[in-house]
């Protein structure tokens, strides 16, 4: 900007320069023509008087003489100035010849050697002045053509630095800013990426080291988040895992008093039956802790080709013993043949969880829990849907459901995180998230994954997509 300031104001001067100088010359040409007008009117009266021979005629010629070397004295500073002393000396010269010639011809009778001289005088006093115009007209000939070069000249070098003005400002502005843009998009929708290609030390890198700066205590607070409602969810699963696990713990224990009593009267087999069956009931134990444990427990955020029927089971799997408490009829329909989900297993089991475990919230006195996996109709998601026949959800509330802290639980019985945790990770999976509810009647969530377009070779785990 300050580039195209310097050139335009050097452009302005140079038009003014321009101007001016037309300007002068112009009236220069003025004032010389006001001596030319005193020269053609001298020998206008010198025709007359070579004529005529009269007395009229010769006065006449006299006073134009004398007007004409009037002018042309007012005009000799000028004319040096314009044409140079040499030009204004011969000049005065044929003036002074021309005067002495005309005087001479009024004063004695004319002879033609005489009136042949005077003409001659005369036309080189004429074609003198005349020509000190045509120079003067043709500078400010050269003037104009120069202002109209440079004219063009400018216009040329405007077009061109618009156009690489243009170009800067869009490699090192507005496309930044565009990626700014997106990814401030990005984050709205719960996409947490950083902006990558922008290492300017200008204000728009500064904005964007800031920006990713931002996006990094999002994530790390999005990890509190999502670590806090999975512990928060873990409290509502303790009361099923501790009733699942009494099963066990009593069967070890019954089996273990009977083992004790009839101990003498076993045989070697089946002693070692009794053992098997305290060891299978340790075992199940195990697993139901181990389950837990690997649902609580925090991971790297890693992605990995899954199939979602695992996953949902497993997730059912978990919260198996609050469906049994609450006397809810489950049914699971996952077909073997769906597309593999490239997916953080653990973040899609929290979010699996946490949906499962507000439809049992919303059945208290029992009802149906469906989860039903399908393809979407354009083969680019797996559709999982969990359905209840619970109380629903207001219409009033159905569009916040999603917001942060937002709930309809009474309060001291939930965060308000859940689904806006589990809206969040969907997000960064690339898939959504939908409800359907009617009060009364109960709701339907419906998780979209998108399906793996392209395995990776080795089928290794890869790191989040949305910090790569």
């Amino acid at each position: 900007m300050a580039l195209v300031l310097v050139f335009v104001t050097g452009l302005g001067l140079a038009y003014n320069a321009s101007l001016a100088g037309i300007s002068n010359r112009l009236k220069v040409v003025e004032s010389i023509d006001d001596l030319g007008a005193a020269m053609a009117d001298m020998r206008r009266a010198e025709k007359n008087y070579l004529l005529y021979l009269d007395a009229k005629s010769a006065r006449e010629w006299t006073d134009q003489v004398a007007r004409a070397r009037r002018a042309f004295r007012d005009k000799a500073a000028e004319l040096t100035r314009l044409e140079g002393k040499d030009y204004c000396d011969r000049l005065t010269d044929y003036f002074s010849t021309y005067a002495a010639l005309a005087h001479g011809l009024v004063s004695r009778h004319v002879n033609e050697e005489e009136v042949a001289r005077i003409r001659v005088q005369g036309k080189n006093v004429f074609q003198y002045t005349r020509g000190i115009i045509r120079a003067e007209r043709d500078r400010i000939d050269g003037i104009t053509r120069s202002s109209h070069r440079l004219f063009l000249l400018a216009l040329s070098i405007i077009i061109v630095a618009g156009l690489v003005g243009s170009a800067i400002i869009a490699r090192d502005i507005v496309a930044p800013l565009s990626k700014i843009e997106r990814a401030t998009q990005q984050v709205s929708e719960g996409q947490y990426v950083s902006i990558k290609g922008v290492q300017t030390h200008d204000e728009i890198g500064k904005l964007a080291r800031a920006f990713n700066h931002m996006i990094e205590q999002i994530e790390r607070h999005q990890d509190e988040l999502v670590q806090a409602e999975k512990l928060a969810s873990l409290g509502t699963l303790t009361s099923g895992v501790a009733h699942e696990l009494n099963n066990p713990i009593n069967n070890i224990s019954m089996t273990a008093q009977t083992f004790v009593q009839l101990y003498d009267t076993l045989s070697d087999s089946e002693r070692i039956e009794f053992m098997s069956q305290i060891d299978g009931q340790c075992e199940r134990a195990r697993d139901i802790v181990a389950n837990l444990l690997n649902f609580s427990r925090v991971r790297p955020r890693t992605y990995s080709n899954a199939a979602t029927g695992e996953v949902v089971r497993e997730s059912v799997k978990l919260v198996s013993n609050q469906i049994a408490l609450n006397s809810i009829d489950c049914a699971v329909s996952m077909p073997d043949d769906l597309p593999l989900v490239h997916m953080n297993a653990n973040r899609i089991k929290q979010v699996l969880v946490n949906i499962l475990t507000n439809a049992i919230k919303a059945m208290p006195k029992g009802g149906r829990l469906g989860v039903v996996g399908a393809l979407s109709d354009d083969g680019r998601f797996v559709n999982v849907t969990v359905s209840d026949t619970g109380v629903g959800i207001p219409a009033v509330a159905l569009p916040h459901i999603f917001d942060p802290f937002f709930t309809t639980s009474a309060v001291g019985q939930g965060t308000g995180l859940g689904l806006s945790v589990s809206y969040s990770i969907i997000k960064r999976h690339g898939g959504t998230i939908s409800v359907q509810s009617e009060p009364g009647a109960g709701s339907a969530f419906t998780v979209a994954l998108p399906v793996v377009t392209k395995e990776a070779s080795d089928g290794s785990p890869t790191e989040d997509p949305d910090r790569r």
